[in-house]
């Protein structure tokens, strides 16, 4: 089974997202993710990401790594494992032998996404292959607990305009990592027509700037200061609605 997810670009919000104000993201299709699943004749599952040098049996990578832990959870959720952060026990229950294929030209902590892609097409390759339907937003809210694995606070655009492919207008039900909106629940998603076509140009630096670290920055920054960075995130927040407007009458 084959699977692809795209890339995405967040045009007004970034950042300001994480704490409840709007954004709005695109889906990036001119790169994309891509995943495929073949049924194997060797035991256990193999892993072949040569993007990131990645050949691997599943049970030899750490539980966290940000590929086994995709597949560690799906296993777990449609359970076929007992638990999501242990090595699946050889020839016991139904241990599938699997052979899977990964590629991306997506480039890697630059803001495009290339996470939540991968992420994204690896369980609906998954889901496909071992036969456990999933909508849209089940695989959305599963990508976002995954997302929150490797990126601490994430909003949830990433995953939200990857799993949907289409330009989004997002705002998080609460700042709070700990709140509403955990696994998706509240948060405002809505799809939106462009009211006339435009180019975005996306310059890449070269210059990796890892999402969690971002993330990161920006949560002390708050923390240090917030009522400074409420006001803050407020004028991004009104650039975002701004934006919204504009675009869907074409202007």
């Amino acid at each position: 089974m084959k699977a692809s997810a795209p890339g995405k670009v967040i045009l007004f919000g970034e950042h300001a997202v994480v704490y409840g104000r709007p954004a709005l993201a695109v889906p990036v299709t001119q790169v994309h993710a891509d995943v495929e699943i073949l049924d194997s004749d060797s035991t256990g599952i193999l892993i072949h990401a040569p993007d990131i040098n990645l050949h691997a049996e599943l049970n030899t990578l750490p539980s966290d790594h940000p590929i086994a832990s995709v597949i560690h959870n799906f296993l777990f959720l449609s359970r076929v494992s007992p638990s999501p952060l242990t090595p699946l026990p050889k020839g016991e229950g139904k241990f599938p032998n699997l052979d899977i294929r990964i590629s991306s030209t997506i480039p890697v902590a630059s803001g495009l996404g290339s996470g939540a892609a991968v992420t994204v097409a690896l369980v609906r390759a998954l889901s496909l292959h071992l036969n456990f339907p999933m909508t849209d937003e089940e695989v959305n809210a599963f990508a976002y607990d995954i997302e929150k694995l490797h990126h601490g606070t994430p909003s949830g655009i990433d995953n939200t305009v990857v799993t949907y492919a289409k330009p989004v207008y997002f705002v998080k039900a609460s700042p709070s990592p700990q709140g509403r909106g955990a696994r998706g629940e509240g948060n405002t998603i809505e799809t939106f027509k462009v009211g006339a076509p435009f180019t975005i140009v996306i310059g890449d630096t070269g210059v990796s700037a890892p999402t969690k670290e971002s993330v990161a920055d920006v949560r002390r920054l708050w923390e240090a200061d917030k009522t400074r960075w409420e006001r803050v995130f407020d004028k991004v927040g009104e650039i975002a609605k701004t934006a919204r407007q504009r675009i869907e009458i074409g202007d």
